[in-house]
């Protein structure tokens, strides 16, 4: 594959064995986001994202920064939700990453949509839906491994699966 090539959904022409490869990984790291956020799992969760990662929220929750521009502070966000979740509201959060669509994959960049749910599972044993949107993630390969280098998070209505001028730099936006 040249440059970064845009997928249509069902298109076999450019899932060679190497494409394969790379879309089970890409996918199991954006699976992988949520589940380690639920475990408390920061060290390994700093791993997925590049050293020039961007967090966007599309609206953030009251009190939440809209970007968070560095995987320290991607990374001190998450803590600080984690812990205020358990610790005040006293919830434990289990995220569900469905419906990925890999629309771009080219040999150092890939750009994926999701949806996301996060369920509560409150100290009193109730459950309760505490979010729902998309994801738009865009990754780079470092060596052997895909990380997240751009991460929009939408919270209301759903993002165009693709940018009017197809334009790979500007994923989700």
């Amino acid at each position: 594959m040249s440059g970064t090539d845009w997928l249509d959904p069902g298109e076999t022409e450019l899932l060679d064995a190497g494409a394969l490869r790379d879309r089970a990984a890409i996918q199991d790291v954006v699976v992988a986001a949520g589940l380690l956020l639920d475990a408390g799992d920061f060290d390994t969760l700093r791993t997925l994202y590049t050293a020039d990662a961007v967090f966007r929220m599309d609206p953030p929750p009251e009190g939440y920064p809209s970007v968070l521009t560095t995987p320290e502070q991607i990374i001190m966000g998450f803590t600080y939700q984690w812990n205020h979740a358990r610790d005040e509201v006293g919830v434990a959060f289990r995220h569900v990453t469905s419906n990925l669509l890999v629309t771009s994959l080219g040999p150092t960049t890939a750009e994926v949509y999701s949806i996301f749910t996060v369920t509560g599972l409150y100290t009193d044993g109730q459950l309760g839906l505490r979010r729902l949107g998309n994801y738009v993630d865009r990754l780079r390969r470092e060596g052997t491994r895909w990380r997240i280098a751009h991460r929009t998070v939408h919270m209301s209505a759903p993002p165009p699966l693709r940018t009017t001028a197809a334009d790979p730099t500007r994923p989700g936006q």
